[in-house]
């Protein structure tokens, strides 16, 4: 099976799951959710070729990202990315799958034994219906009540003022600084004001 054939059915398949959670598409892989306060942002993530090759896949591997823009200005046809959302996050798949990279030589502590943020897809597409119903599954379970927890700008608050980052790769939230950093401490203005 090519490699494209594959990436259409991970994306009708997720297409499917996401416009009946009422996201909109504004591009093949990236999806919005409009509510008053915040635009909620689901996209579908395919590996480039340079990043495939370094983990010895195919460009169907995936990952599913989500982030949450807190529409300060009220701008109501604005469709940002997910790399410009305020809190950023992804789902990680709940099952073991070997890893497709040689790690020969590497440690056993290797930081890329441990990704669940990617879903392998296999060069032949013999695991491509397996790994796509769990990434539905993960959808289904997991998006909405990471997308309701951190819309609430309470919780928001609280995180950014006493908690760290995740990394990325154990599903975050990320992508709004490091304790006491400019951006972090802009946002929690930002939202202090907003709560006024």
């Amino acid at each position: 099976m090519k490699v494209s054939a594959m990436r259409t059915y991970i994306q009708n398949s997720l297409f499917k799951c996401l416009m009946d959670k009422n996201f909109k598409s504004t591009h093949p892989q990236t999806f919005h959710r409009f509510t008053p306060d915040v635009i909620e942002i689901f996209s579908i993530k395919f590996l480039d070729k340079h990043n495939a090759a370094y983990f010895n896949t195919n460009t169907a591997s995936f990952s599913l990202n989500l982030g949450i823009y807190f529409n300060f200005e009220e701008k109501s046809e604005f469709h940002p990315q997910e790399y410009h959302a305020h809190i950023r996050g992804c789902l990680t798949r709940n099952f073991y799958q070997k890893h497709p990279m040689d790690l020969n030589g590497f440690s056993l502590f290797h930081p890329e034994r441990f990704r669940r943020d990617l879903w392998w897809v296999d060069g032949d597409g013999s695991n491509l219906k397996s790994v796509t119903v769990n990434a539905v599954k993960r959808i289904n379970t997991k998006a909405d009540p990471w997308f309701n927890r951190h819309s609430k700008v309470d919780y928001v608050l609280k995180y950014l003022k006493t908690k760290p980052e995740q990394e990325p790769h154990k599903g975050g939230p990320f992508g709004f600084g490091s304790i006491n950093s400019p951006a972090r401490l802009n946002l929690i203005q930002q939202l202090e004001n907003k709560c006024r």
